[in-house]
């Protein structure tokens, strides 16, 4: 028998579930590639207004990081 999940898990799971279907939605609107790369902007801009608007500078440094590291990548 499984347990009812916490209400820390519940909002893990809707959030994954939000990701997975918006996502999804990118996809079928805009192609493959194209709807899995506006996907990933949207993920970049959430995770920048968050961490800017909680002073998380170290997050916003290390996203900058990530990013530039992926532009190098695909560009050389």
């Amino acid at each position: 028998m499984t347990r009812p999940l916490l209400k820390s898990e519940l909002k893990a799971q809707r959030s994954r579930e939000y990701l997975i279907a918006q996502r999804a939605d990118f996809i079928a609107n805009h192609g493959e590639d194209l709807g899995a790369f506006y996907f990933l902007v949207m993920l970049v801009q959430t995770l920048g207004k968050k961490a800017l608007k909680g002073g998380d500078v170290q997050k916003l440094r290390a996203l900058a990081h990530d990013l530039n590291a992926l532009y190098i990548k695909h560009t050389q």
